[in-house]
């Protein structure tokens, strides 16, 4: 058998629910499924994940399956597993619980064909899982007009606003030599925020590196855009892995790179910070939050927060002072103001949708009806 084009790990627990469909977009790919080489790594699933994917291995030569003998708990295992059985030209993830559409890696591989850059990246769209056929968006960082045209042959020298661009490493495609040569991993055992130390050796190692402003992947969010919550229980973990995250990252750049990245990782906090959840937690832990935060703000360019993050700056600016008490009492005010924000939305989008039916024909043709009915209700 020839080399594959590209070998696709999937960390993979728990998603009987989801796999069939990340699976069925990989069958259906431009570029050919035969031309892939799919790696699926089981953290020990307790559901009936495992027959599924011992179906796809029985069934496609292509497909190898590994299980880890004790549950990881965490992605960041898994994907350094199948980092080490690669032997594709080029590596990419893939969340079993997310799917690509059907000519995404063909875009890619293209482009690093042609290049010969050291990873190629796209860009994703996000939908909500209660209605993955309705409302999708691009997330914030792919709206900006700088990332609505295409870099090829860059570095991170030249365009360092990729330094703040959403993490995601299931859209970057990885000359796997260049993976290996530098012994790219993932750090393990954190839930999330392990990703950030990955794409960030990407662009600080990369000598070139291209884009294209093209949807690769199709990512599944489990909250309503409109409806974002964090509960308690995961309220600590997840800030403190961010913050882990970051000051790992921190050793990676320089002190004005990690000033572009710190809007990287203050968007994942702030999702946090302004959210319910952190306004529920007992005082003592919502300034221990606030205290591990702090080294993660700490040397932020004013001007570039400010660019980004326009409500939320004295939030930043208060915590570096360590005034936390204050912080704190900015953070309620803007989880109000974003509540009342995402109200309203609905309310708007309720009314329009009554004013779309008011407006409608066959609004207008039962009119007589009604009047007819409601005549009948005034006689009885």
């Amino acid at each position: 058998m020839s080399q594959p084009y590209i070998s696709v790990i999937l960390p993979i627990y728990n998603v009987e629910k989801y796999i069939d469909e990340a699976f069925n977009s990989l069958l259906n790919q431009t570029i050919g499924f035969t031309n892939l080489e799919i790696i699926l790594v089981n953290d020990c699933s307790k559901d009936g994940t495992l027959a599924i994917l011992e179906r796809y291995e029985r069934d496609y030569e292509n497909v190898k399956l590994m299980t880890l003998p004790k549950n990881s708990g965490a992605p960041g295992t898994p994907r350094n597993v199948g980092m080490q059985h690669t032997t594709g030209k080029y590596t990419i993830f893939l969340d079993p619980d997310d799917y690509i559409p059907f000519d995404a890696y063909e875009k890619l591989y293209r482009v690093a064909e042609e290049w010969e850059s050291d990873f190629v990246m796209g860009r994703m769209i996000s939908f909500n899982d209660s209605n993955p056929t309705g409302h999708q968006w691009f997330h914030i960082t792919f709206r900006d007009y700088l990332m609505k045209k295409s870099y090829f042959n860059v570095n991170i020298d030249e365009v360092p606003f990729f330094l703040q661009v959403k993490t995601a490493v299931y859209l970057k495609l990885v000359r796997t030599d260049f993976m290996k040569e530098n012994q790219l991993k993932f750090v393990e055992g954190m839930k999330n925020g392990e990703d950030k130390y990955y794409d960030m050796q990407l662009f600080t190692l990369a000598k070139k590196f291209s884009y294209i402003p093209e949807t690769i992947y199709l990512y599944r969010t489990r909250d309503d855009e409109t409806n974002p919550s964090m509960t308690q229980q995961d309220m600590e973990p997840t800030m403190l892995n961010d913050c882990k995250a970051a000051m790992l990252v921190k050793s990676l750049l320089t002190a004005e790179q990690y000033q572009t990245f710190q809007i990287n990782a203050l968007r994942s906090l702030f999702w946090k910070l302004i959210n319910p959840g952190f306004n529920s937690l007992p005082y003592e832990k919502k300034v221990f939050l606030l205290e591990k935060m702090t080294p993660v703000i700490e040397g932020y360019n004013p001007n570039i927060i400010q660019k980004y993050y326009k409500f939320e700056y004295p939030v930043v600016s208060l915590i570096s002072k360590r005034e936390y008490d204050l912080a704190i009492e900015y953070i309620k005010l803007q989880i109000s103001r974003k509540t009342w924000y995402l109200e309203g939305k609905q309310l708007l989008e309720i009314k329009n949708t009554q004013d779309k039916m008011l407006s409608s024909i066959s609004w207008k043709l039962t009119k007589p009806l009604r009047k007819l009915n409601n005549l009948r209700q005034i006689m009885r």
